[in-house]
């Protein structure tokens, strides 16, 4: 509380330090008892103006005041919101056409990203046998079966003859994928399968070195013949990551002497699987 005398404020600091200045001047003529008294007042002065950064956080936000509020709404908060927003209100709107077509490819590619995310409900549906040949198919690709000799393909209508019911004696042998824009978002859709023996990516342009280490650790026990043409992002990296298919025969490349670290990384790839062939001469291979 502030006291006012004669038209000036005071505070309580301001009179308990007046009082200690006037104990001081006549702390001489005095007994030493006020002296002790005085030392006392000067040292309560001192501890209540020196406050420390913890003493001022007196405040806290609403959301560490009401927990249970702040886990609910965590959901819909993200820490990018207000950065991305600024961004998008600074930066200028081009409406050339070449950013019209920079703003389509990239709304393009956020597209196919979510369609080929992961769905329980197919899984839990078809399995995951079914689950993954349904998933290739419809995109382009080609799927064989265990004891069987044809090939599954859509036509031109995307019309193609699958059952829509778990089956158990259905498991994938072969997956064609050729020229299929599958990206690194829908190999957990394969992550199931046992069994295939034969893959194709050949033409599939947004495969990556880590694309294909999670590719070898998904078909690591069952994986023969592997086509890696025409895979502009795969380098050495990922190459080198095949040396956990231990099973692995057969393994196309576009030019396993293109770069002295690529020739090496596949000449140690031979030392660590006696077995595997790389092959880099064209091949073709017809889906009947």
């Amino acid at each position: 509380m502030y006291k006012f005398v004669n038209g000036s404020r005071f505070t309580r600091q301001s009179v308990l330090r007046q009082c200690c200045c006037g104990m001081s001047k006549n702390s001489d003529t005095e007994d030493p008892g006020k002296a002790l008294v005085v030392k006392d007042l000067r040292s309560k002065l001192k501890e209540s103006n020196s406050v420390t950064s913890d003493q001022m956080q007196w405040r806290t936000s609403w959301h560490q005041e009401q927990g249970e509020h702040y886990s609910f709404l965590r959901t819909f908060y993200k820490e990018s919101n207000n950065r991305s927003l600024l961004q998008k209100i600074q930066s200028p709107i081009d409406f050339s056409p070449s950013g019209i077509k920079k703003w389509w490819g990239k709304k393009v590619d956020e597209y196919e990203i979510i369609s080929q995310s992961y769905i329980p409900e197919r899984h839990q549906i078809l399995g995951n046998e079914l689950a993954a040949a349904h998933f290739i198919v419809y995109r382009g690709g080609a799927v064989k079966f265990f004891n069987e000799d044809k090939w599954i393909k859509a036509n031109e209508y995307k019309e193609y003859s699958l059952p829509r019911h778990y089956q158990t004696d259905k498991y994938l042998q072969a997956i064609d994928c050729s020229n299929m824009n599958l990206r690194y978002e829908g190999l957990v859709n394969i992550r199931g399968l046992k069994k295939v023996e034969w893959l194709s990516l050949n033409g599939c342009d947004n495969m990556d070195d880590w694309c294909l280490d999670t590719i070898s650790n998904i078909f690591s026990h069952s994986l023969l013949y592997l086509d890696l043409r025409n895979c502009p992002k795969i380098t050495y990296r990922g190459i080198g990551a095949l040396y956990k298919m231990q099973n692995l025969k057969i393994l196309y490349l576009d030019d396993f002497l293109k770069s002295t670290v690529y020739e090496l990384t596949c000449l140690m790839l031979q030392e660590v699987n006696p077995d595997l062939d790389i092959k880099s001469d064209p091949v073709t291979f017809e889906i009947s």
